[in-house]
């Protein structure tokens, strides 16, 4: 996040330091030519729109802007149908998906991840830990292991 304030910062300050060149030089920069030639495409859009808005009234701007949204929202739903299915193709990501889909459910029978059943037998392990078979404060995993 401050990667993208720092170079919009360097970009401003660029900017400035380009406009100032231009203006002890007197030349115009290829930016300006730029935008000089293409103001009058961007004033004739700008005039386009200004048009359109003024004669919308509440109720069309309400449909257009839901009209807006489903379309975008679709797509949306479409990439992510798209991006699933893919994901689903490949073993590792399956993994991933079920680390994360238990929705911290545990059953014994299926339905939940590995990672949660996993969990549950630490959880287990580490209950009949503190019930009285606490591994001595010296020793190694392994040793605790072999008991």
């Amino acid at each position: 996040m401050i990667l993208v304030f720092f170079i919009t910062l360097l970009a401003i300050v660029g900017m400035f330091v380009l406009k100032a060149i231009e203006i002890r030089t007197g030349k115009q920069s290829v930016l300006s030519k730029l935008g000089k030639s293409t103001d009058q495409h961007v004033h004739s859009a700008y005039d386009s729109v200004r048009y359109v808005l003024s004669h919308m009234n509440r109720n069309t701007a309400v449909a257009a802007t839901q009209w807006v949204a489903v379309h975008v929202l679709s797509w949306l739903r479409a990439v992510y149908i798209k991006a699933y299915h893919i994901a689903h193709r490949h073993p590792h990501s399956k993994k991933v998906i079920d680390m994360v889909r238990g929705k911290g459910e545990v059953n014994l029978n299926g339905g939940s991840s590995f990672f949660l059943k996993q969990i549950a037998g630490d959880k287990a392990t580490v209950v009949g830990a503190v019930a009285g078979d606490m591994p001595e404060p010296r020793q190694t995993v392994a040793e605790i292991a072999e008991k």
